[in-house]
């Protein structure tokens, strides 16, 4: 067989061995490498099972692992880097097990608790699916998923978001396109060449090969690239074709089978063999489309070394996905699973500093629950502004949280879902009142609830919720019901001063503002660690009260900073909406300390009327002065100091449970680094994906690049 061949050298990787049977098999004009560090992604493969499965049950899935050559990444990812072929093995890893829909079908799961009504719209049905999956498993993949970004914010917090972006786009693509039906072929091409995962896997081959193009260097090789993915999500077409016959099969026809195969055999109206034979022709000429404008690229004289080797990469991801494809497990049932369960397998990351722990202990309680909630007539008027306020917006840091807590606790699926319930109600509660005695007219960028509803209906349904809470945790125990009693009279003090002063504009030092923030924010964070605590199976002993007093301080004093410096805030609430409240935010409390004459502060604040708010000059000359002062400076000094409080504390709990918890980790560096977006309504990732590659393929097919 005679093979392409790239002009540029390889330098960790050598030439992939095939026997004349595999070589009867393979369909690829580019040759097939295998890295030379082979073993390091064979062993983050195994790292990513044992943290799903655990380690007598490596294989259970069967993702890119080969039991022939190398696995998946090491063929097709073979100039990896020795420092990055790690991760990127992981990371693949991960998304072959997530893609397999029997990833988490455990058995003797524990039975869902009815749904009852009051419940159902509380955590509504992708929460109540989220806590499902985690009882299921999907806390681990949870935690997986936590572990990789974590590891790569190590590695190059630069890719990290860009990374993120194209995982983000894979899956959605995918969950949109089993409700789409393809007019053409070339319709389903299009968007095949994403579903299948090829831009965020191969970009990140490449940035774990040390190669990264400009956004202009994408846009330009935009059209080879798009070739190239065709013929990666081809070739597993025509590899998993028998699978996934056989699993839409085996779901009475309610699993759709979406497959370059189906799609020729309804289009064309030919058998099946006839369509294979068709799609392996459409292979070769994408993979011949694909050399004629790499070449006519390669000739340009101002063509960067990147580009060059982004080429090598593509060919070489097309050969190797060529070559695993004809022995992998995951397409082969007849293949046994060739790994053993080994005794010790120290992590491929254990010189990262993230895997690097310290010591510490703690205490606890106890409970037990089952849902039920009361029923009212008519209710449905009481359910609307939570309705409406649930409906913005939000990063749900709350159910975050809980899920982080869930890591070290492991409770119960029935006292889960009741807790969740508990957070979801108290919170948005907390938000509908809070508008109210701010005079808040925003919330997350859109009429807050009793802009809608009027003031007296709201506060009902903020009651009627808060209500609600407490009957979820009169199911618990009657200690459940003393700690919800305990921790309520905590925030509703920390409210009350937080109100008092704004009323009678009283400058708090900054010891009251904290013991006011431990009471309106850190309170509702005890609570849930405490109702966690409470019905935990494990580490009962663990006192974290310390740390969410700590990461209330932070929570909250990060949001008074923001609310004056954020565009987002800006968009979300209006320009320093803090200071329209006449609310002593911490910026402005140590302003009016730290000023040497702080007259135009203090009488500015004191002239505030309730409910009628400042004008945007005088809030600008307010906030330049808080800048002069230098408070906003020292406020993220404070907010990087508690961060890094935070982050010893998190290592001290997980060297006494012995357990990373990735999903905190990753909870805290969002809060410390992720500004948001803006909450704009976008297209669907589907419709961008088509508008965007189906571009690139109309470009590819032309005779020239032009």
């Amino acid at each position: 067989m005679e093979f392409e061949k790239h002009p540029l050298p390889y330098k960790h990787s050598n030439h992939a061995p095939m026997d004349a049977e595999t070589e009867s098999k393979y369909i690829s004009r580019f040759p097939p490498r295998v890295s030379k560090y082979v073993a390091v992604s064979k062993d983050a493969c195994i790292e990513c099972h044992i943290d799903l499965f655990g380690i007598d049950k490596i294989g259970k899935v069967a993702g890119g692992m080969n039991a022939h050559t190398a696995d998946f990444t090491a063929l097709c990812a073979p100039e990896a880097l020795p420092e990055r072929i790690g991760l990127c093995s992981y990371f693949i890893e991960y998304a072959f097990v997530h893609d397999d829909v029997s990833v988490d079908a455990e058995q003797g799961a524990e039975t869902c608790l009815e749904r009852n009504e009051a419940l159902s719209k509380v955590l509504g049905s992708e929460r109540f699916a989220d806590l499902q999956a985690i009882m299921e498993g999907g806390l681990k993949r949870k935690q997986c998923r936590a572990k990789i970004w974590s590891v790569l914010r190590e590695i190059d917090q630069d890719y990290l978001g860009r990374c993120q972006r194209t995982f983000k786009q894979w899956y959605e693509t995918g969950q949109q396109m089993r409700d789409q039906s393809f007019p053409t072929l070339a319709n389903y091409l299009a968007v095949r060449a994403l579903d299948c995962g090829a831009n965020w896997v191969v970009r990140m081959m490449g940035w774990a090969s040390g190669v990264e193009l400009t956004e202009e260097e994408e846009l330009e090789t935009g059209p080879v690239t798009y070739l190239a993915f065709v013929v990666l999500a081809v070739t597993n077409d025509i590899w998993s074709w028998e699978k996934e016959k056989s699993a839409t099969r085996q779901s009475g026809e309610s699993l759709p089978l979406i497959n370059a195969v189906q799609m020729v055999m309804q289009m064309q109206q030919v058998d099946e063999e006839t369509a294979k034979h068709m799609v392996r022709n459409i292979i070769h000429e994408n993979e011949e489309q694909y050399c004629l404008l790499r070449d006519e690229y390669l000739k340009r004289p101002n063509t960067s070394h990147a580009v060059k080797r982004w080429f090598q990469i593509l060919e070489s991801s097309m050969a190797g996905n060529a070559l695993w494809s004809i022995h992998a497990p995951r397409y082969h049932l007849d293949v046994r699973n060739p790994y053993t369960y080994p005794s010790e397998v120290p992590s491929v990351f254990k010189e990262l500093q993230i895997m690097q722990s310290k010591s510490n202990s703690g205490k606890t309680e106890k409970t037990q629950l089952q849902d039920g909630i009361l029923e009212r007539l008519d209710e449905a008027v009481l359910w609307k502004p939570y309705e409406y306020i649930t409906s913005l917006p939000s990063k749900g840091f709350r159910q975050h949280l809980i899920d982080a807590l869930q890591t070290w606790f492991d409770v119960p699926r029935g006292s889960l879902e009741a807790i969740s319930g508990v957070a979801s109600l108290l919170h948005e509660a907390s938000l509908m009142l809070d508008d109210i005695q701010d005079g808040s007219p925003l919330r997350r960028g859109r009429p807050a609830a009793h802009e809608l509803f009027g003031v007296g209906q709201t506060i009902n349904s903020a009651c009627f919720c808060i209500n609600n809470a407490l009957c979820l945790v009169q199911k618990i125990s009657p200690c459940a019901v003393l700690i919800f009693s305990e921790q309520m009279a905590q925030l509703y003090t920390g409210q009350a001063h937080d109100i008092s002063w704004a009323g009678h504009k009283t400058i708090p030092s900054e010891k009251d503002y904290f013991k006011m923030v431990d009471g309106k924010t850190g309170a509702l964070f005890v609570l849930l660690f405490r109702l966690m605590q409470s019905e935990a199976t494990q580490n009962r002993n663990l006192d974290m009260r310390h740390f969410m007093n700590k990461l209330g301080r932070f929570f909250q004093i990060r949001d008074d900073y923001q609310n004056l410096v954020s565009q987002e805030y800006t968009s979300q609430r209006g320009f320093c909406q803090d200071l329209d409240e006449g609310k002593p935010s911490f910026p402005f409390i140590r302003a009016c300390h730290d000023l040497q004459d702080s007259t135009v502060l203090i009488e500015w604040f004191r002239m505030l009327r309730n409910g009628v708010g400042a004008s945007v000059e005088a809030k600008r000359y307010i906030l330049s002065q808080i800048r002069s002062s230098g408070s906003l400076d020292y406020t993220e000094e404070l907010l990087s100091h508690l961060f890094h409080e935070l982050e010893d504390m998190v290592r001290e709990m997980e060297s006494v449970t012995g357990q990373k918890n990735w999903i905190l980790r990753n909870i805290m560096v969002k809060m410390q680094v992720e500004e948001g977006s803006a909450f704009q309504k976008k297209e669907s990732t589907f419709s961008e994906v088509l508008r965007v590659w189906g571009k690139y393929q109309e470009t590819a097919w032309r005779s020239s690049l032009n």
